[in-house]
């Protein structure tokens, strides 16, 4: 045997030994001369069945009906070369992704002799391709969308415009999805998530397209050339449905949801413009209470270019320190004698304007200016009431991300180290909301404050749907009626059930309570009657600055009045 034999022997050996290419010989017209054990494997025929067939059996039939396989010859040879990616079919008629590699073969003389074809299964990995394209576009949790896939979308789309098109975009937060988790535990939470967003995909239809951005925050590019009208039809109908209850793992979650709108061209022509405005929809249904849905209008862009200025403003007050303090006197109910006060934040801007805390506070917050302005209240209360008798107290209202900053604890250790103000006069003011933020990391915090001997109230008692289940859990010591339960008192059954109910409570949980916005002499008698301990409101006293409310100690003084021992005996018991 000639080397040159050996030398074909062993190629051809090889190529019958290789099992991950289907590699096989056609004859100029096509028909197969020869193939390999991989061919076998990937086409599923034995060598009888398939030597001198034509290799179209690889292809469709609507392939083999436009004459594609001698096309992909023809342009084999004309170019030396062909290669394509493409579905083929195996002995059983199932199909496979397949790289196709096709070169012409030509003998000395360069006549054509036939033509090798490689063929390799590509299926796995054009599966796992798909599935990593599908993740990088879509949620993982719900399989919606993400915000880049929803923003790809959006600017195509943005496109159809400009030839008489429209459609718009929803803004959609859960309303109250935070207690769900912190209730039920995460993995309910996760399922009250798919469950909104398979109610949100029913909603929308097969003509729009929904994403999650991530957290409780949810997205619906409505197609369809849509009205503004048809943009708010569906967009009640998203509150209707998320308001609907969700039945999971024997609970039942209630959470809601806001929507906010931007019609295309109505409200803007560009994807920013929109998204910014369907933003500030969402921002204004927030604001009035939830549950609701607001299209964009032009007066929302007016506000929010004055809250620029407010942003810059307050900013510009925490370092010139142009904030001051308000103090309100709390009295024993029995004896009418001052207990303490609560501090009250105030501003006046440059002009002297006053503006309402409900006003900045809540921009305070969003900008993450509150644990240092804070922190500046809590100094100044404390110093101010260190000056005071030491039988009187002082409340301070704390802020969510105050609460939630692992080191308020060390906070308030140094201010009342700073300003020797015993812990047990200084009493932290809660709300339900701050609370529901992190249970769990909020309730490690009060309980270090009670350990120090600070005291811990929880305002604005019946307003939220969880309260009772917070007195239960929580270091409490004080409870404070809200002034919407005070306000309505007026003598009827009706009218004192709530409040007896919340002083009923503090008995049996041994708690102090504070009625707010007391204001009339009727409300007072009622709450006397019934047993509140402390009162609060414009008929005992009006906030007042802190040389007033210290004048107000000293007429006391000279005028031979002592806290009573009913307001000492508050303060024991709450220490």
């Amino acid at each position: 045997m000639t080397t040159s034999d050996t030398a074909d022997r062993l190629y051809r050996l090889l190529v019958q030994g290789v099992s991950d290419y289907a590699i096989y010989l056609l004859d100029a017209d096509g028909r197969v001369r020869t193939w390999n054990a991989g061919a076998r494997k990937a086409k599923g025929y034995e060598d009888e069945e398939i030597v001198g067939r034509n290799f179209s059996v690889f292809y469709s039939e609507a392939e083999r009906a436009r004459g594609v396989p001698r096309e992909n010859l023809r342009l084999a040879l004309e170019t030396g070369h062909f290669a394509e990616e493409g579905w083929r079919y195996r002995k059983d008629g199932s199909r496979f992704w397949a790289s196709i590699l096709i070169d012409p073969i030509f003998d000395e003389d360069c006549g054509l002799l036939g033509f090798a074809k490689i063929t390799r299964d590509l299926t796995r990995q054009r599966e796992t391709e798909h599935r990593l394209a599908h993740q990088a576009g879509h949620d993982a949790l719900t399989g919606l969308s993400n915000r880049t896939t929803f923003f790809d979308r959006l600017d195509d789309e943005i496109g159809q415009i400009v030839y008489g098109g429209s459609l718009a975009v929803h803004y959609v937060d859960l309303d109250r999805f935070k207690p769900i988790n912190d209730t039920f535990g995460h993995q309910v939470g996760d399922d009250v998530l798919q469950m909104v967003a398979a109610r949100l995909k029913t909603l929308a239809g097969p003509k729009s397209l929904v994403a999650r951005f991530g957290g409780d925050e949810f997205a619906v590019l409505q197609f369809g050339s849509p009205t503004v009208e048809m943009a708010a039809g569906l967009a009640a109908r998203i509150v209707a449905a998320l308001s609907e209850p969700f039945a999971v793992k024997n609970a039942i979650a209630m959470i809601g949801a806001s929507v906010g709108i931007a019609h295309a061209p109505t409200h803007g022509e560009d994807a920013a413009s929109l998204l910014r405005n369907a933003d500030l929809a969402l921002y204004k249904a927030k604001e009035e209470g939830r549950a609701r849905f607001r299209v964009y209008d032009e007066a929302m862009s007016a506000r929010a270019l004055s809250r620029g200025v407010m942003e810059l403003k307050l900013r510009q007050a925490l370092r010139t320190n142009d904030f001051e303090l308000a103090f309100q006197p709390i009295l024993d109910a029995g004896a009418m004698r001052t207990i303490g006060f609560e501090a009250l934040l105030r501003w006046r801007d440059q002009t002297g304007t006053p503006i309402s805390p409900a006003e900045f506070v809540p921009i305070a917050e969003d900008l993450g200016l509150m644990p240092e302005l804070g922190e500046w209240v809590l100094r100044t209360a404390c110093r101010e009431a260190a000056a005071w008798d030491e039988e009187l107290g002082i409340a301070v209202n704390v802020s969510p991300t105050q609460l939630r900053d692992r080191n308020f604890v060390e906070i308030v250790k140094r201010a009342l180290a700073d300003t020797r103000l015993p812990p047990h006069r200084l009493e932290i003011e809660i709300t339900e909301t701050a609370i529901l933020t992190d249970v769990d990391l909020i309730r490690d915090v009060l309980e270090a404050l009670r350990s120090l001997g600070v005291q811990v109230a929880l305002d604005d008692f019946g307003t939220g749907f969880s309260s009772l289940a917070l007195v239960k859990q929580l270091p409490l010591t004080r409870i404070k009626i809200d002034r919407s339960f005070v306000n309505s008192l007026d003598g009827t059954s009706r009218s004192t059930a709530v409040v007896r109910a919340v002083l009923s409570l503090c008995e049996g949980y041994g708690l102090t309570s504070t009625a707010e916005g007391v204001e009339t002499p009727e409300q007072l008698a009622i709450l006397i009657e019934h047993g509140c301990h402390n009162v609060q409101g414009f008929l005992t006293g009006r906030p007042m600055p802190a040389s007033q409310a210290s004048a107000l100690l000293r007429g006391s003084r000279a005028e031979g009045e002592a806290p009573s021992e009913s307001a000492r005996g508050d303060r024991r018991r709450t220490a």
